[in-house]
Order: structure tokens, then C-alpha cells, then sequence
């Protein structure tokens, strides 16, 4: 009984982690584009005015 439980223990943190990472990378994705967006849009108002 006792290494079921530790066994769930270990597949929720293993869960948590895995949440946590991609929430992480998501952010990180989010942010990255919209840098570039912007970079983007800025080169277009130099080059048409």
C-alpha cells in the first residue's frame, strides 16, 4: 500500500512538472512572437513610411 501511494506521489509531481514546463515554454513562445510581430510591423513602417 505504502509504494502505491509513493508511486502516485511520484506520478503527480512528475504531472506538476510537466504542467509547469509547458505552461513555461507557452509564455516563452507567446512572448517571442510577439517581439517579432513587432520587429516586423517596425521594418515595414521604415521601408513604406
Amino acid at each position: 500500500m505504502d509504494d502505491e501511494e509513493s508511486g502516485a506521489a511520484g506520478i503527480r509531481d512528475l504531472q506538476s512538472a510537466a504542467v509547469t514546463i509547458s505552461v513555461a515554454i507557452l509564455i516563452f513562445f507567446v512572448v517571442y512572437w510577439s517581439i517579432q510581430i513587432e520587429s516586423v510591423r517596425d521594418l515595414l513602417r521604415m521601408a513604406y513610411g
